[in-house]
């Protein structure tokens, strides 16, 4: 088992809902664009190569996110979604575990899994910023 933490520099945290951790069910593979993740990754569109692995496992496996605004068109709104393909990080996630998004310090995109009852586990409401 790996014990070498992510350090992150900038991210947030949220509790996966039952929608959000089943994908391969739901055909779900976006969150949400919140406040939260805007202060991660602002407000132009950009397609990362990020690293989704599972906290206390060694796998790595590397996944394209794409951070866009789904009314681009629309001047006068917008609605920002974080979208990931399809990874067996995600497809194992379930309703309760914590997913960790941000950026390590050489600006390297991880989506890190927390399952339920390991060690760093915090239940959230919603998004919460991580400093």
């Amino acid at each position: 088992m790996s014990v070498r933490p992510i350090n992150f520099k900038s991210s947030c945290v949220k509790t996966l809902s039952a929608v959000e951790a089943m994908p391969s069910r739901s055909n779900q593979h976006e969150f949400n664009g919140v406040v939260q993740l805007k202060e991660i990754f602002g407000t132009t569109k950009i397609q990362l190569d990020a690293s989704f692995s599972v906290r206390g496992e060694d796998e790595v496996y590397k996944s394209s996110l794409t951070w866009y605004d789904a009314r681009e068109a629309n001047a006068t709104r917008s609605e920002f979604r974080l979208y990931f393909q399809s990874n067996p990080v995600m497809a194992r996630a379930t309703r309760g575990d914590n997913i960790i998004i941000g950026f390590d310090s050489n600006n390297n995109i991880h989506c890190e899994l927390i399952s339920q009852g390991t060690q760093g586990y915090n239940r959230t409401n919603g998004w919460v910023v991580q400093v």
